[in-house]
């Protein structure tokens, strides 16, 4: 298999978050995923995004969201970057722990509308970090690729 790098950059703007998400499904269908499908990468990516929007940026066009994809035989790597707010350590923490979902016997109605995004991220990807150096968020998703057997 070939590796390959691709950056894309998008203004903070809401509606070009669906421009990114196209461009995840036209590589995602080149890739041979090997426990997600290409619509859950989407869903990540695009629910990053939006988050780097809606928190780092509160909403406000004129910013820059950076997204590099990287991939080789093993892995797709996926990074976002904002130059925003830093997302609230309490955020971060909860990166590194058990992934927490309702199950079927919560009340549905009775949840919170936001705040699930992380849990969505750990759900989806095989690993999910983030730092901050100077004034960059990076948050890094991370996919299997399936071994291909010749």
């Amino acid at each position: 298999m070939e590796t390959g790098k691709i950056n894309l950059s998008i203004d903070s703007d809401i509606r070009q978050v669906q421009h990114v998400g196209e461009a995840v499904r036209v590589l995602c269908s080149h890739l041979e995923l090997a426990g997600a499908k290409p619509s859950s990468v989407e869903l990540a990516v695009v629910e990053a995004i939006n988050n780097s929007i809606e928190h780092a940026y509160r909403s406000e066009s004129g910013n820059s969201v950076d997204v590099a994809f990287e991939y080789d035989a093993d892995c797709l790597n996926i990074k976002i970057k904002d130059y925003g707010v830093p997302m609230p350590t309490s955020i971060a923490g909860q990166l590194s722990q058990e992934v927490i979902m309702p199950n079927g016997s919560v009340d549905m109605d009775g949840l919170p509308e936001s705040g699930w995004g992380v849990q969505l991220l750990k759900s989806v990807c095989d690993e999910v970090s983030y730092q901050r150096i100077q004034s960059c968020n990076t948050l890094s998703l991370s996919f299997k690729l399936a071994s291909v057997t010749a």
